[in-house]
């Protein structure tokens, strides 16, 4: 399932294994089609910690799988604003991993590669995680 306009695409995705590969595809075409290709690896990545977040920490409850998330991409000429809601209100927190831990990484990985990240609560109980990168001059 999914949206599209010129300057706008979204992307729902779930904790199904095959859901993130779906959605760094996805993220690479819109990419494309928009002449941004200078942008598609750090965007890629970037998104891809903010979903895969989702999945683990939003989607999947110990009580099993539960719902779905939305990735929306928005384009401001050579800027690209990556979007992902999830229906956890948990706030995305920075660890600290101990050195060659496997992980606790993706959010230092994505302020490495951001020009700007953040996120909010929404009235509805979830929130959204949001990245910024823009094109070099």
């Amino acid at each position: 399932m999914g949206i599209s306009t010129a300057d706008f695409a979204a992307r729902a995705f779930t904790c199904n294994p095959g859901s993130l590969k779906k959605i760094r595809r996805f993220i690479r075409e819109t990419i494309s089609t928009w002449g941004l290709t200078v942008l598609a690896d750090d965007l890629t990545a970037a998104v891809n910690e903010l979903t895969t977040n989702a999945v683990q920490h939003a989607l999947v409850a110990p009580e099993g799988a539960r719902g779905r998330a939305w990735l929306g991409m928005a384009r401001t000429g050579n800027t690209v604003v990556c979007v992902v809601a999830d229906p956890s209100p948990t706030p995305p927190s920075r660890h600290h991993p101990v050195c060659l831990a496997d992980a606790g990484r993706g959010l230092a990985v994505v302020d490495a590669l951001a020009d700007q990240w953040g996120y909010a609560t929404s009235a509805s109980g979830g929130k959204t995680v949001w990245v910024r990168i823009a094109a070099p001059s």
